[in-house]
């Protein structure tokens, strides 16, 4: 049997100041953080054979998108819209299953760059959050 696992029992929540974190309503995807290593370039006169050389640089976490179906004034769409106002960043926390069975938690500081609302016709309604992961992350088992 392959050990894999869907994603059913995820969770989001946003923790802004020193209030209750506050999980998200609706959620139907979720983006992890992906981290990218700078390069920095370290080429002198004497790099051998002309080649350029790079040394490691400060990590990057980007961004992240949350998908949600949208609710207009509910308490996640006030939550987000509180997230946005916000002048420092947020506490995200977001939680997934895992073959195992423990949960894994993904913790960090994240600025609520958009919320882009789509309201069709004849489908659901749904928005799209995007976070910039604005520091450290740290991965752990829920609870820990």
């Amino acid at each position: 049997m392959a050990d894999v696992t869907i994603g059913h029992g995820s969770t989001v929540s946003f923790k802004i100041g020193a209030a209750a974190a506050a999980l998200l309503g609706q959620v139907t995807a979720i983006g992890l953080p992906n981290p990218q290593i700078a390069d920095v370039e370290a080429t002198h006169f004497q790099s051998p054979d002309r080649a350029r050389e790079y040394i490691p640089g400060l990590k990057d976490n980007g961004e992240i998108t949350i998908g949600i179906n949208y609710d207009a004034g509910s308490a996640t769409d006030t939550v987000v819209n509180d997230a946005m106002a916000e002048t420092a960043p947020i506490e995200v926390t977001i939680s997934i299953p895992t073959v195992s069975g423990a949960n894994q938690e993904f913790t960090f500081p994240g600025i609520v760059k958009g919320y882009e609302k789509t309201i069709p016709i004849d489908d659901r309604q749904t928005a799209t959050i995007t976070i910039r992961v604005a520091g450290a992350v740290t991965q752990a088992a829920a609870g820990a």
